[in-house]
């Protein structure tokens, strides 16, 4: 599900975006990339517009804020801390994939729940809690997961999948909407035959 692309590191929240799909993330990458663009129009459109020292204070920040994040990010990776994360989460999904095949709809939403407290914009996780609400007749719980989904960045990979989940939720909540329609109707002719049957008065017919 996971995977942490080393090349991402070199850009200050990259990481947290790319892989993880967090805001934090954006705001780092764009925090960075807004002091990199002063910087560098500072050194070579307008340097009027200061002095030597604060265009070499902002080289300074540049260089600072970028090394930053390289040592944390480095650490984390030759640690094992990042990529542990990343499988353990994937053991969450595999073990709330496996039970959601078995039919254990209560033990797949137990580890989806587990999952989405570390990751809640795990998309494949929010997507397999969304078809899990439909199998319990959850349907307002689904529409809600759907609806969080689809706000996310990460939703465009899976465009397909969640409007086919959207269709089948809507078929599913029309049956079940209906199924309690056709039961009534059903007891009301049984019940007006085995009056028939029993020669009293038939049910009156709706007119």
């Amino acid at each position: 599900m996971l995977s942490t692309p080393w090349i991402t590191c070199l850009w200050p929240g990259l990481s947290e975006l790319w892989v993880r799909g967090r805001w934090t993330g954006l705001v780092w990458a764009l925090g960075f990339t807004l002091l990199l663009n002063v910087a560098l129009v500072s050194k070579g459109v307008w340097p009027e517009l200061g002095n030597v020292w604060i265009r070499s204070g902002l080289w300074y920040l540049v260089l600072g804020f970028w090394l930053v994040n390289s040592v944390w990010m480095g650490f984390r990776i030759v640690s094992g801390n990042w990529d542990s994360i990343d499988a353990t989460i994937d053991q969450l999904f595999q073990s709330a994939q496996t039970a959601y095949l078995r039919g254990q709809w209560f033990q797949a939403e137990a580890v989806l729940l587990r999952l989405l407290r570390r990751e809640p914009d795990d998309a494949e996780a929010l997507l397999l809690m969304a078809t899990l609400k439909r199998h319990m007749k959850h349907f307002n719980e689904a529409r809600e997961t759907l609806d969080k989904l689809e706000r996310l960045d990460a939703s465009r990979r899976w465009w397909f999948e969640i409007h086919r989940e959207k269709q089948l939720l809507a078929d599913r909540e029309d049956a079940e909407t209906e199924s309690p329609v056709e039961s009534s109707k059903t007891s009301t002719d049984n019940l007006g035959e085995q009056n028939a049957e029993r020669g009293g008065p038939s049910l009156p017919e709706a007119a």
